[in-house]
């Protein structure tokens, strides 16, 4: 059904009943107004952050003053490591964006595009190092000489000759119908052209020569495939070896690259990573930023489907996300004996990762679509939290598997058992549902180094985020307080201090999870335990 089908236009004057500082609430738009189409997967966005429609990533990108450093054009190098989901490719997207209205060349790939089919073994870092440096230069010769249009001097005959050598650009009509002749009554030596032998040494040369040239090299997921073998450790983490290198020896180009942080922090063969620290853009989101965010990819969907409403709304994102939320989602949702914003739910369950935001967004608006509802409701929510949930796991293998090979198998000890634990009662399960099973001697190598102790696979299970600590604060909920492993790595490291705390398997990977058995009270922005009550309506 579509959005408007048999009903009456959002007019004027209700947008501004909605917009006004008395009654920002939507529920001051006639309910019969206009409706989502949540089977249009473009609603939420695109998952995947690469493949978006730079103007439509652009409507909904929610900058930060963490992104200045890596969106800064003057700025020779940025590195941008994240978690899974926590926009590394919508960086590099929005930078690309920020980009085509200048006079810059653009090469923009991925990590296996840049690497080849064929990449050699290595017998050093030098060597590894060197291998990207080619990669990289080769990519950007092509690329510089694509956009030639007729070669005068060696230097651009040789980068128009790497461009044909790529397939990056044709060859000239002449050029094409002279190398095909093979007779000998034509009194000239025709030559194919033959691989660039040096390609750092032309792309300085190019650089050096047209100093007005400004190259963006954009490299994303750089890891995709990662193992934490010696090889893919030493593969890796020369790639930025080469970055730096490349900026800094080349004229005119600059480097943009992401990598999983989880990977990041894992790389221990390049010393020389060091020197890459000041050139970090860590990517981390607040709950408020994360609103804006779902607002608007919401607005930007009206702004396309439904452009004379969007005229008439006048928001302001960071005032009014709440308001613009509550356009798809019902304005209070129930939970235990409590009324709560649908952007709480959304936020607990996503676990601050934009696109973890999106896809509940989106597989509970597919739900909402099928029973003819006008706006997403927590029934629609519950009933996708165990397809949700699936992902989300699956999500957790992929990121963490080259850390611990056995994770999955770790996770499933879990499965079906309470949601809670003491320290004591944690390290139980661990022991007599996977280290039992599996036997000590045949436990992997979890992080680089061998199994120890059922506290070292718990203090694992903290770092990868399938665990949240807590407070006791059972007599008064506002007293409780969640911490994660980025606020204290030191949780679990040491059986001194663990009986302090109480550990749960966090909601987004509660494989039976309903939102009303979820604490009414749980995650603020800062990491304290939320009291909700305030929002409660009659």
């Amino acid at each position: 059904m579509s959005y408007n089908e048999g009903k009456k236009a959002l007019s004027a004057s209700d947008c501004r009943v909605i917009c006004s500082k008395e009654e920002p609430s939507v529920t001051a738009i006639n309910d019969h107004a206009f409706r989502f189409d949540f089977d249009d997967d473009t609603l939420f966005g695109n998952d995947a952050g690469e493949d978006e429609d730079l103007d439509v990533l652009a409507s909904y990108f929610v900058d930060q003053p963490a992104f200045r450093l890596f969106l800064d054009r003057k700025s020779r190098l940025g590195i941008a490591p994240s978690r899974k989901g926590m926009g590394k490719s919508a960086l590099i997207s929005k930078l690309n964006f920020d980009l085509i209205g200048d006079d810059v060349l653009i090469v923009r790939l991925t990590g296996s595009q840049l690497a080849g089919s064929n990449i050699p073994e290595f017998g050093s870092l030098l060597e590894a190092q060197n291998y990207w440096v080619n990669q990289m230069c080769l990519r950007v010769n092509a690329a510089l000489g694509s956009a030639i249009g007729f070669a005068f001097t060696d230097t651009q005959m040789s980068l128009v000759e790497a461009a044909e050598l790529s397939g990056l650009k044709e060859r000239n009509l002449i050029g094409s119908l002279l190398s095909r002749i093979k007779t000998s009554k034509i009194p000239i030596e025709i030559m194919a052209p033959s691989p660039v032998e040096n390609a750092e040494a032309l792309l300085k040369r190019a650089t050096e020569s047209r100093k007005d040239q400004v190259v963006w090299l954009l490299v994303d997921d750089i890891d995709a495939s990662f193992k934490d073998t010696d090889r893919q450790q030493l593969l890796v983490s020369s790639f930025f070896s080469a970055c730096r290198f490349i900026a800094r020896e080349m004229t005119g180009v600059h480097v943009r690259a992401t990598v999983r942080s989880d990977v990041w922090s894992n790389l221990r063969a390049n010393e020389d990573l060091d020197k890459c620290e000041q050139y970090i853009t860590d990517i981390y989101w607040t709950k408020n930023e994360l609103k804006v965010i779902l607002s608007k990819k919401i607005f930007a969907w009206v702004e396309r489907k439904i452009p004379d409403v969007a005229k008439a709304l006048s928001y302001n994102f960071r005032v009014d996300a709440d308001s613009i939320i509550e356009l798809a989602f019902d304005r209070r949702m129930r939970w235990g004996s409590h009324r709560v914003p649908p952007f709480q739910a959304i936020n607990i369950l996503a676990a601050g990762r934009p696109r973890w935001m999106s896809q509940l967004s989106r597989l509970a608006g597919r739900h909402a679509s099928r029973k003819h509802r006008w706006r997403v409701s927590i029934a629609d929510i519950n009933e996708t939290t165990p397809a949700f949930t699936r992902y989300r796991l699956n999500d957790l293998y992929k990121e963490h598997s080259h850390q611990f090979v056995d994770i999955e198998k770790l996770i499933q000890a879990f499965q079906g058992a309470p949601v809670r634990y003491t320290t004591d009662q944690l390290l139980t399960r661990i022991n007599k549902y996977y280290i039992g099973p599996v036997g000590a001697s045949r436990i992997p190598d979890i992080d680089g180094d061998p199994y120890n102790s059922p506290l070292q696979l718990a203090h694992f299970l903290f770092k990868c985020g399938f665990l949240i600590a807590r407070t006791p604060g059972e007599k008064d909920t506002r007293l409780v307080k969640f911490i994660t492993h980025a606020q204290s790595p030191e949780l679990l490291r040491h059986s001194g201090n663990p009986g302090e705390y109480l550990w749960e398997i966090y909601p987004s990977f509660r494989q039976r999870a309903k939102l009303r058995d979820i604490e009414v009270s749980y995650l603020s922005e800062d990491g304290d335990l939320e009291d909700l009550s305030e929002t409660e309506v009659s």
